[in-house]
């Protein structure tokens, strides 16, 4: 036990569920304790081990019973069946501010909220300082928490729990907080976290984070773990939940089934090996992710069919390597009995939030001007795009076009928006912020040192 931080053994959590409201107060009075509800379970027979020095991500679909978990973890929950063994001072951000007495200042807050999380006086006045400096609320600290927005309540509760030292930390998607400054300070604050050799829980729907915080990580559905073993592995397994239609959700499951036979889950535990684990990654498939909302505009009977990324080998992917090349595939056939002159082809690239990062348009290639002269009728053209990958990792979309030039300008004949989705993933050495990468020389001249160095 000395080797293990948490030790869950066949835990149970199921709520009653009644059909009318009357049916609790007839099933209490009730003479032969007859039962009028049903049981709902959101955790069934739930068994792990957690080892010290472990970065745990858990991912799932919502619903699936993950902030269940960390609250029986923590205690906030009582299980109805089971046993929860933690080894260690732990500290949980799950819904931060809850537990705060509206009618007390933060000032006054801090200091309750504090010992309940079993911070002594003598280190309450060191850390009282710090933080107060953190939370950046200025005279609002004295003022009645009644009185704050929801996001003000949120930095009070962070700041108070970061400068606890657990040796357990669970983060349950709370670093969403305040404005774009604060939760910067935030992630910075939670990097010393990871790199400090804390038994860390991370939940999060963003796999990327998973894959490059975690050594290892689990897969919830429906109240059971069903995968457990190497993150880049699980996490492709939880987008292929995410993403597949309902009716294939049960052959993603008999999948999961038939890899955790295939290869038992082997964790390595050692975070340092973990960190400086180099893996070349290749670009692969992910059945089942595709973009569900794809919108078009048809203003001539051309259609834009069978768009799809490619190695320049003709391998057939949705998930990138960032720094690799690509060719991006799309078919125009004309159902139309006119002929279109000066035809140009292109697509554009946007997060997923929309930002339109990039376009590429052949009328406006390194060719200048490069169209097709005569898209004739009844004819199909197939365009082939080479990019270079210079995005960070993350989800992206595509938008696809085709247009008529001529004297009177462009005329747009066929425009899909979200026509297909990919993401992009890197080494985990690697460090890159932003969306994309634009510099790709560094020149560096010392005068004092009579050098000169280029990357």
């Amino acid at each position: 036990m000395n080797d293990i931080a948490i030790k869950l053994q066949g835990i149970s959590k199921y709520y009653k569920l009644y059909n009318m409201p009357k049916d609790r107060l007839k099933e209490a009075l009730h003479p032969f304790n007859k039962k009028y509800h049903k049981r709902f379970y959101v955790l069934n027979d739930l068994n792990i081990e957690i080892m010290k020095g472990d970065i745990l991500g858990v991912v799932g679909r919502n619903g699936c019973g993950k902030s269940t978990l960390l609250k029986l973890i923590t205690g906030v929950l009582q299980s109805n069946g089971g046993k929860v063994s933690v080894n260690g001072k732990i500290t949980a951000l799950l819904e931060l501010g809850v537990g705060f007495n509206p009618e007390f200042t933060g000032i006054d807050n801090i200091k309750f909220y504090s010992k309940i999380l079993g911070i002594t006086e003598e280190d309450l006045q060191i850390k009282l300082p710090l933080i107060a400096d953190f939370a950046e609320l200025g005279e609002f600290l004295y003022q009645p928490v009644k009185t704050y927005s929801s996001g003000m309540k949120a930095r009070l509760g962070f700041s108070v729990a970061v400068h606890v030292d657990p040796e357990i930390l669970i983060l349950d998607e709370v670093l969403a907080v305040g404005d774009a400054l604060f939760r910067r300070k935030c992630y910075t604050r939670m990097e010393e976290f990871f790199n400090a050799g804390k038994t860390i829980i991370y939940v999060s729907h963003d796999a990327n984070s998973v894959n490059q915080l975690c050594n290892r990580a689990i897969l919830i559905h429906d109240g059971n773990i069903v995968m457990d073993g190497k993150p880049e592995k699980v996490t492709a397994y939880y987008e292929k939940l995410l993403f597949v239609k309902p009716e294939k959700t049960q052959a993603v499951l008999r999948e999961i089934v038939s890899s955790n036979r295939k290869k038992s889950s082997k964790n390595n535990n050692n975070i340092s090996q973990h960190l400086d684990k180099i893996k070349k990654l290749k670009p692969y498939y992910l059945k089942g992710f595709e973009s569900t909302n794809v919108i078009q505009y048809k203003n001539e009977d051309i259609n834009i069919s069978n768009p799809t990324l490619t190695t320049i080998s003709g391998e057939i992917v949705n998930v990138l390597v960032r720094g690799d090349e690509y060719y991006y595939n799309v078919d125009y056939v004309s159902k139309s009995n006119y002929n279109f002159e000066r035809v140009a082809f292109g697509f554009d690239i946007k997060t997923e939030s929309g930002v339109e990062i990039s376009s590429v348009q052949s009328a406006l290639s390194n060719k200048n001007f490069f169209f097709l002269s005569k898209f004739r009728a009844m004819d199909t053209v197939k365009v082939r795009f080479k990019f270079h990958c210079l995005l960070n990792v993350g989800i992206y979309y595509t938008n696809l076009g085709v247009s008529a030039f001529n004297a009177g300008g462009q005329t747009i004949l066929n425009r899909k928006i979200d026509a297909t989705c990919f993401k992009v993933i890197q080494e985990s050495s690697q460090i890159m912020g932003g969306v994309v990468k634009l510099v790709s020389e560094v020149r560096i001249i010392s005068d004092t040192q009579k050098l000169e160095m280029k990357a």
